[in-house]
């Protein structure tokens, strides 16, 4: 997952990212450490470069787009930066904000202990760095840095040791998961699917397609296909040769997770046409009743059975009303005919309506901000291949853990991962945390600490089965994903109980 840390100087931030770092297995990147290393080049003080960042907006903007590319690279980081939340909830970037705060008085005694200052020059050089930043931040992106309805938690660290900082962030962090073993060995083996080569996402990694207009999505996959020279490929969710947008195209083992993607909720954009002039408080007042549970019949044409269904809208939003033409956006189930909607639109306001475009923006959570056409594609291909510049092709290329992120989550113990590669259920005794509230029978993904997907299977107790349980089988392993020999054959080591003395771990 992403988190993000901010807060004012001195409020402890640097030291709750770099050990919530070491807890999670997560990569932690510290961006005012490019803002401190930048005065330092230039050998003047954080104040004097704020005052120059104020003149010169190219020095705030580089930092805050490398936060940005950062953060869309990678699923499972933690970023420390001061505008972290801010510029990540404005482009659409799902994360976890902390925002952490001290008073004055305990933030400059810390600053001066940090920094080998006297109290006084802590006190001024904070206070100068402050305004700069509150003036940058409102000049540049019209950011109130005192807002803080953005973050999802707030911790207050006056009376605070690093230690108790970093329990409040992981209780919050982890309050979906619960931890059935808290004295599981460290997981050291495994590689987050964030380090994994460009070689390896093309054998098991998912490419976002901003599908043209014209071509059908089994067109479209094969084109891909050719680009990036791969033999196993699939997409999630078939758009007509007449709609563009978002389509999720499976590479390699990802084919496999094909139709996760197929059940995951939707999100379009659609031009209806009217077929007669309608006022537009009739129109607004009809569209407002499509939303919740509605009754839909598939079109004629269409590649499912036609037979009476049920699918809910969670969101339809009118953007623009010209005439008989309405923008409106639609957040729905899979499987939800956009066209059937706008024919029954037209129908209840007595004056028929027609799709005349329509977008797919949103698949699950892959968004049309992280989809590429299929030139770009083929680009960054061949950069890849010729020049060895594979930046572009890697920012393309995501792990197929982003498949699964609708599914909730047990995290496997690293002594049974082997064990599950080779087709074993796993036992109540190999769980290490696992999401609460899920239901027997529900299916699940079976996870490495380090996020890395090993299967997907079904549960055969519910959450508090399995936290009340010392032994029985917790899930029954459905389809494995991990090759084995990743994970180290560990299944008859005794090693999650506490004080082991068995034989040496292997490395």
């Amino acid at each position: 997952m992403r988190i993000t840390i901010s807060g004012p100087p001195g409020s402890g931030k640097t030291t709750a990212c770099s050990k919530l770092a070491e807890t999670l297995g997560l990569e932690a990147v510290v961006f005012g450490k490019i803002f401190r290393e930048l005065a330092a080049e230039k050998n003047i003080s954080l104040g004097e470069l704020g005052a120059l960042a104020e003149q010169d907006p190219s020095i705030d903007q580089m930092i805050d787009s490398r936060l940005v590319e950062t953060a869309r690279r990678h699923e499972d980081i933690i970023l420390e930066s001061r505008l972290a939340a801010y510029m990540l909830t404005r482009n659409g970037i799902p994360a976890f904000r902390i925002y952490l705060d001290a008073s004055p008085e305990v933030r400059m005694v810390r600053i001066g202990l940090r920094e080998g200052q006297s109290l006084e020059a802590a006190v001024a050089e904070t206070v100068d760095r402050q305004r700069s930043e509150a003036k940058r931040y409102m000049m540049y992106y019209n950011i109130d840095i005192e807002d803080l309805s953005v973050y999802d938690l707030v911790i207050n660290t006056d009376e605070l040791d690093p230690d108790q900082v970093l329990q409040r962030i992981l209780e919050a962090v982890g309050a979906r998961m619960l931890v059935k073993d808290p004295n599981a060995i460290p997981d050291k083996w495994g590689k987050k699917p964030s380090d994994r080569t460009v070689g390896e996402l093309l054998q098991g990694g998912v490419v976002i397609l901003d599908k043209p207009s014209g071509p059908t999505s089994h067109q479209a996959t094969a084109w891909v296909r050719d680009a990036l020279h791969v033999e196993h490929i699939g997409h999630g969710g078939t758009l007509d040769p007449y709609v563009s947008g978002v389509l999720p195209i499976t590479l390699g083992k990802a084919v496999r997770l094909t139709d996760v993607v197929l059940s995951s909720d939707k999100e379009y954009v659609c031009l209806m046409q009217l077929h007669a002039d309608r006022p537009e408080a009739r129109i607004r007042e009809v569209m407002g009743r499509f939303k919740g549970r509605i009754y839909q019949l598939p079109p004629v044409r269409s590649a499912v059975k036609r037979q009476m269904r049920i699918r809910h809208i969670a969101e339809l939003e009118i953007l623009e009303i010209r005439g008989r033409d309405i923008l409106f956006r639609v957040s729905c189930d899979a499987g939800t005919y956009v066209r059937t909607m706008c024919t029954d639109i037209g129908d209840m306001l007595g004056c028929g309506a027609n799709m005349k475009e329509l977008r797919r923006t949103r698949s699950g959570k892959m968004t049309e901000e992280r989809a590429r056409t299929l030139q770009d594609i083929r680009d960054a291909y061949i950069f890849w291949q010729q020049n060895g510049k594979e930046r572009m092709l890697r920012e393309m290329l995501l792990p197929m853990e982003a498949l699964i992120q609708p599914l909730p989550k047990v995290v496997v113990k690293a002594t049974a991962v082997d064990a599950i590669c080779h087709g074993a259920d796993l036992q109540v005794s190999g769980v290490h945390m696992l999401d609460e509230d899920i239901r027997k029978n529900a299916l699940v993904a079976m996870i490495t600490a380090r996020g890395e997907l090993i299967a997907l299977g079904r549960m055969s107790m519910s959450t508090q089965k399995v936290m009340d349980s010392d032994k029985g089988r917790a899930v029954d392993t459905v389809r494995v994903f991990m090759e084995p020999g990743h994970y180290p054959r560990m299944w008859r080591y005794s090693t999650d109980i506490e004080g082991y003395e068995g034989p040496e771990l292997p490395e």
